[in-house]
């Protein structure tokens, strides 16, 4: 794929995001935090000492999967189908 069209492929899924996110009444911002940190804690009304325990909690069990190596060898794209699939 040439970097033009590259560009273009990317500026489409990103208008797409965009679309998607206004639907929802969120930013995209929020959309695509919301998308990838879903199981995450909300920080809303919680005070920075209170946030920063929280995302220590979320982050452990990744970091102690990651040590031990229970990585996953799947590419984006299959983790991608496989939430679509799960969500429908």
């Amino acid at each position: 794929m040439g970097a033009q069209t590259l560009d273009r492929h990317l500026a489409g899924r990103n208008q797409k995001l965009k679309a998607i996110a206004a639907l929802k009444g969120q930013s995209l911002k929020d959309y695509v935090l919301g998308r990838a940190l879903g199981d995450a804690p909300a920080l809303d009304r919680m005070s920075e000492d209170e946030a920063f325990t929280a995302l220590t909690n979320f982050l452990e069990p990744r970091i102690e999967q990651a040590r031990r190596g229970q990585l996953s060898g799947k590419s984006l794209d299959e983790i991608r189908r496989e939430e679509r699939r799960r969500r429908c």
